[in-house]
């Protein structure tokens, strides 16, 4: 394991000579103080790289240079277009010309060495925040710990955490969040446990963000019983789960077959008016993709466990809280309904098309199969009229299972 410090950097993360490309330009230069002359207002908007990384030569030339300030934001721009060398790159060329950064840049600076997995870089960037003058603050601190965790060096993550705490820095909920989540993904989740457990008697106490990047992590592992005693601990602390824990808990739930306790947790859901507006939709992404792939699953183990029928009845409770289901993924569910014999009436199609999911060709064509494999031709063509009524145009699956039939 490799060892970060601070202030005093070890030796070994001083930069290798195979990477020197990313090596920031140290050589001694006059510094400019920075005039006022500042480039036109919102130049740091740019389209494209070529023509951002243009107008930074412009400005890098120009003399006496504009405001560093005019600078960060562009490097800020081509960062959020992730083109991280390239900062790295315009640095050297600030800095070559003697513009003094300050920590913002910096910061900049490190988050583009973290991006590209040069820790070693990140880390010497901040012993020259410390040679300077500068103090390192909460996002300098927050951005190593994050470089360290998506490059997956947990225990220097954890040696880090370990560290500064020990120099007194202060350590806020967004990095304690970034290092449980780096354990999390790691497959750390039990050390992601202990770490929460451990800050309930410090300053920073944990946070509903902090319980739900666990107890998702333990139920995608399969780890429902765990998950259901961190949930239980995390309302003794005082801490009222959202949608976020609920899909998380849903999902563990459905993994397991676990259907009473799905249903126990909507009703919940439902009981206590917790929102699912737009804005947690995604979270229900994952246990819709779960309970479709139930639904379309043709083996006979489910299919003879009634499986289908359950699916088929919770997501007709998730409907009721109006979480929408996408054509597609109303498609595939439909067809595993109507392979069991479970078909829909007209009626449930027009509360879909009420609740906004418009029906398209191969919902209407499934249908259809569906009444005629279970010789209900009436229905079948009821529903080929009504797709017509609708502005719908059948497609040569439509026309040939009526076609099957008819009588001749």
């Amino acid at each position: 394991m490799t060892r970060y410090a601070i202030p005093k950097l070890p030796r070994i993360l001083m930069p290798s000579s195979t990477s020197l490309v990313f090596l920031p330009c140290v050589q001694q230069t006059r510094l400019h103080l920075h005039s006022q002359l500042l480039p036109p207002q919102n130049a740091h908007k740019f389209d494209s790289i070529d023509d951002g990384v243009a107008l930074f030569h412009r400005m890098v030339n120009m003399h006496p240079p504009p405001s560093v300030v005019e600078f960060t934001k562009i490097l800020g721009t081509i960062v959020k277009m992730k083109y991280y060398a390239t900062a790295i790159y315009l640095y050297t060329q600030m800095e070559s010309k003697g513009i003094m950064p300050f920590t913002v840049v910096l910061n900049i600076l490190m988050n583009c060495y973290c991006h590209v997995g040069q820790m070693g870089f990140a880390f010497s960037v901040m012993g020259k925040i410390l040679k300077w003058g500068y103090k390192p603050n909460v996002v300098s601190l927050t951005t190593l710990m994050n470089g360290l965790c998506v490059n997956g060096k947990m225990l220097d993550a954890l040696y880090f955490h370990d560290e500064i705490v020990a120099k007194g820095f202060r350590v806020d909920e967004v990095m304690y969040g970034t290092l449980i989540n780096g354990l999390r993904k790691t497959g750390e989740t039990r050390l992601a446990i202990q770490m929460l457990r451990k800050m309930k008697g410090k300053l920073v106490k944990p946070n509903l963000v902090m319980y739900n990047i666990v107890i998702d992590g333990l139920c995608k592992d399969g780890l429902i019983n765990e998950a259901r005693v961190l949930f239980s601990e995390m309302i003794i602390q005082g801490i009222f789960p959202d949608v976020v824990t609920y899909s998380s808990l849903i999902y563990g739930f459905c993994l397991a077959g676990q259907w009473k306790e799905v249903r126990l947790l909507l009703n919940e859901i439902i009981a206590k008016d917790i929102s699912l507006d737009a804005s947690h939709e995604g979270q229900w992404k994952e246990v819709r993709l779960l309970l479709n792939e139930i639904a379309a699953k043709d083996s006979l183990d489910v299919c003879h466990a009634g499986q289908l029928k359950k699916v088929r009845v919770l997501l007709n409770e998730i409907a009721a809280k109006d979480i929408s289901l996408d054509v597609c993924t109303f498609n595939i569910i439909i067809n595993a309904l109507c392979k069991e014999g479970m078909l829909l009436q007209a009626h449930d199609i027009d509360v879909i098309i009420e609740r906004g999911d418009q029906p398209d060709v191969i919902t209407y064509t499934i249908l259809m199969n569906g009444y005629c494999l279970n010789d209900k031709v009436d229905k079948a063509r009821k529903l080929f009229d009504m797709m017509i009524e609708r502005g719908l145009v059948p497609d040569v699956w439509s026309y040939n299972i009526l076609i099957k039939v008819i009588p001749r």
